[in-house]
């Protein structure tokens, strides 16, 4: 009797599980009007730290806002890696060579990210900048 109770509850949280799992919604938006979207680079979006340095804004144009949502994570996942990599995306999309100003909001079962779109004036040259400046990169 025991051991049937034991996988009763053990069944119970696996299809508990299963089904946060499968109602796992992810968004990600942003308010860049269509004349500043570029077609997506085979670059990855880098996201420019707040805890160091900063680019100048000489070497950027600033193309908009991106902001994710992620919902319905369970408590053992790191909240605000999936809605910071959702953001990182949605610049991807719109063109954008990196992420600035940066933050992340969470809940117990969900979390919201924002951040900056740039796109850089000469990739290269922001790029030197970047490692010159000591930039934290993510």
């Amino acid at each position: 009797m025991r051991k049937m109770m034991i996988l009763t509850v053990v069944g119970i949280a696996i299809l508990t599980g299963c089904q946060s799992y499968l109602s796992y919604e992810r968004q990600s938006t942003s308010d860049i009007p269509f004349y500043k979207r570029k077609p997506p680079s085979m670059n990855d979006a880098i996201i420019i730290s707040t805890k160091g340095p900063q680019l100048e804004p000489q070497n950027y144009e600033i193309m908009g806002k991106v902001d994710s949502r992620v919902e319905n994570l369970t408590i053992f996942q790191r909240h605000c890696k999936d809605a910071i990599e959702m953001l990182r995306h949605e610049a991807e999309v719109v063109g954008a060579d990196a992420l600035i100003n940066v933050s992340c909001s969470r809940d117990t079962y969900s979390a919201g990210a924002s951040g900056t779109a740039i796109k850089f004036r000469d990739r290269e040259q922001a790029l030197k900048v970047l490692g010159d400046i000591k930039a934290i990169l993510e």
